[in-house]
């Protein structure tokens, strides 16, 4: 992982609250997100696991677990080429950031190219 691509976790980590774990293995690449819930009147923010499991090898497809610790429930999305770890972080933080937008504004979770 490029020392820009950690600095660009730890940023985002700071601005939106939102803890990520990257692993980059050889032949898989995980990203586990716990992105806050949107309870204005609690304390504290309770947070919503989700993981993104993909590879060198999967031609940009992308394996989703929306809640991993109390579901099996997972789907799968194009999120076309990606050449690099680095890509893969791109990628997995923009849909992150679009989910917590959707939650914050009390929306249904988005579920990026997925929803028919």
């Amino acid at each position: 992982m490029k020392e820009s691509t950690t600095e660009l976790l730890k940023k985002f980590e700071r601005d939106y609250e939102v803890y990520v774990d990257a692993t980059d293995a050889l032949t898989y690449w995980i990203i586990h997100a716990r992105i806050p819930k949107s309870h204005e009147e609690e304390l504290h923010h309770l947070h919503k696991g989700k993981k993104y499991v993909s590879g060198p090898n999967q031609d940009g497809n992308v394996l989703i677990l929306p809640d991993p610790a109390i579901s099996d429930a997972y789907l799968v999305e194009s999120w076309g080429k990606m050449e690099s770890f680095d890509d893969f972080v791109k990628k997995a933080l923009a849909s992150i950031l679009s989910d917590k937008n959707a939650a914050d504004a009390g929306e249904e979770e988005a579920c990026g190219s997925s929803c028919g």
